[in-house]
């Protein structure tokens, strides 16, 4: 049953099901894996219709733009849940970059509601004080992050993603895959070519990320991504620029940011804090605004944050800095970490 809090949502409720048994082997695999998964990794109701939501949506706006760039074509699209089904049913909509992202704008909207009126009545917040800001770059770039946020909310302030937030070679898979679902609405090679179109006007320069790494550059060089910056972002909940704040000042990927902040990987917060360089205070700060945020708790984050060696900090800032593949190829391998 999808809460009435996520009125998009309904469309993309599960529909009834018959038992395990009626369906078969296909069915049983299913729901065996659902049953004894961890109620720690299970997606909660609401992520899973807000992520449903914003993954028909996607798929909607490509079958859209695919239709439109078709020569002569006046068709319909087709109905988005239908399309997205058929997709989703062959696997070609279960692609870890894909998911991930759906994942990262659940939790970034789980976090923004959360800390939602924070600043208080009195007291604008940290995005619209940055649009006003003297250094002209700064401003720029907070009003650029402004309009892409607004880009990305629905009718009801409900989240959204873009074919710009994919990878080149992401976006492209997604609207092939989306051409071949429209193969009722035209000859399959003017899809094909349609589709190729469609994921070649993609604007890396446009997504999301990029938008944040603009604006978190155009700080440091306007000299604030300082212990401040971090302790207001903290303090106000801006999930992505804290991430990609403390990003930069580690010298790690965006992802991996993201995942000690929310996620609560490894040694969490602390380790991320004491890597990015942070000094005790905005330490705290970050550990108390985000610590209920990834599951993690204050006072051992606090602690662990003073007990950490300068050897254990710089052997994982050494680790997060290696290639992925070679990440992956040493744990493989059984090779520790550092």
């Amino acid at each position: 049953m999808v809460p009435v809090e996520w009125p998009l949502a309904a469309l993309a409720a599960d529909p009834p099901v018959d038992s395990a048994h009626a369906r078969g082997s296909r069915r049983l695999t299913s729901v065996r894996r659902d049953f004894f998964l961890d109620p720690v990794h299970r997606l909660t109701e609401q992520e899973r219709a807000l992520m449903t939501a914003m993954l028909h949506d996607l798929v909607g706006a490509v079958a859209v733009e695919i239709l439109a760039a078709l020569p002569a074509n006046g068709s319909d699209a087709p109905e988005t849940a239908e399309l997205a089904g058929r997709l989703s049913a062959a696997g070609l909509l279960d692609r870890e970059e894909l998911v991930s992202l759906l994942l990262r704008r659940a939790d970034e909207h789980r976090v923004a509601t959360a800390f939602a009126g924070r600043a208080g009545p009195r007291n604008l917040p940290m995005l619209p004080r940055l649009v006003g800001d003297s250094d002209a770059a700064v401003a720029a770039a907070a009003m650029a992050l402004v309009v892409a946020r607004g880009r990305r909310r629905d009718a009801f302030a409900q989240p959204r993603i873009e074919l710009n937030d994919l990878s080149a070679g992401e976006a492209a898979c997604l609207a092939l895959a989306v051409a071949a679902g429209l193969s009722d609405h035209g000859e399959r090679p003017a899809l094909a070519a349609a589709a190729g179109a469609v994921a070649a006007r993609r604007s890396p320069s446009d997504s999301l990320d990029s938008t944040v790494a603009v604006l978190v550059e155009a700080l440091a060089s306007s000299g604030r991504a300082d212990d401040a910056m971090i302790e207001t972002a903290a303090r106000e909940g801006e999930a992505g620029l804290l991430a990609a704040s403390l990003a930069r000042r580690a010298g790690i990927s965006y992802d991996t940011s993201w995942g000690y902040l929310i996620s609560g990987q490894d040694d969490g917060l602390a380790l991320l804090a004491r890597m990015a360089e942070l000094a005790r205070p905005a330490a705290a700060r970050l550990i108390a605004e985000f610590g209920a945020v990834s599951g993690a708790s204050v006072e051992e984050e606090i602690t662990r944050f003073d007990s950490l060696s300068e050897d254990e900090v710089a052997a994982a800032r050494d680790w997060w800095r290696l290639p992925p593949d070679f990440r992956g190829a040493s744990a493989a391998l059984g090779q520790a970490r550092g």
